[in-house]
């Protein structure tokens, strides 16, 4: 079991049916659905334990009924989960629960990741630069900076 108990992550997937039915991986409808880790909490997101417990409860929950198949997961991304500490979410007011934001970067086709500052007397006014990265690289820097930073 977990040292941290859960966590709760947002995962982008596919169901791949075994007979493909006329179908292709690319036709197939993405899903966005929130999952719970539970026993792998502590380990990275990209582990092994917690890629497979993520395609388990798909697979339980959302795999249509009389068809072979599996899900295949394409982003993971973790969420705020507040639940987690007795503490008040800083964040839940001003900033909707996120800690880190994604926006456009100064130059073209560069986005920018910033830290929301619930509380000015830090220094920063309401927001605090993290990083510059080439738009295509926004997503996976953004995943990278909350799986690292986590959400306090």
């Amino acid at each position: 079991m977990s040292l941290i108990g859960t966590r709760r992550v947002e995962v982008t997937w596919v169901f791949y049916p075994a007979i493909k039915n006329g179908l292709t991986y690319d036709g197939m409808p993405r899903e966005v659905d929130e999952v719970v880790l539970a026993d792998y909490a502590s380990e990275p997101i990209t582990s092994l334990n917690n890629q497979q417990d993520i395609e388990r409860v798909l697979y339980r929950q959302r795999s249509p009924k009389g068809v072979a198949g599996r899900p295949i997961v394409e982003k993971v991304v973790p969420l705020c989960d507040c639940t987690m500490t007795a503490e008040v979410c800083r964040y839940a007011d001003e900033f909707d629960g996120l800690r880190f934001r994604l926006t456009g970067g100064e130059r073209i086709g560069h986005s920018r990741v910033y830290e929301n500052i619930p509380d000015a007397a830090e220094g920063y006014p309401d927001r605090k630069l993290v990083g510059e990265v080439r738009t295509e690289f926004a997503d996976s820097l953004l995943a990278l900076v909350r799986e690292t930073k986590g959400h306090k």
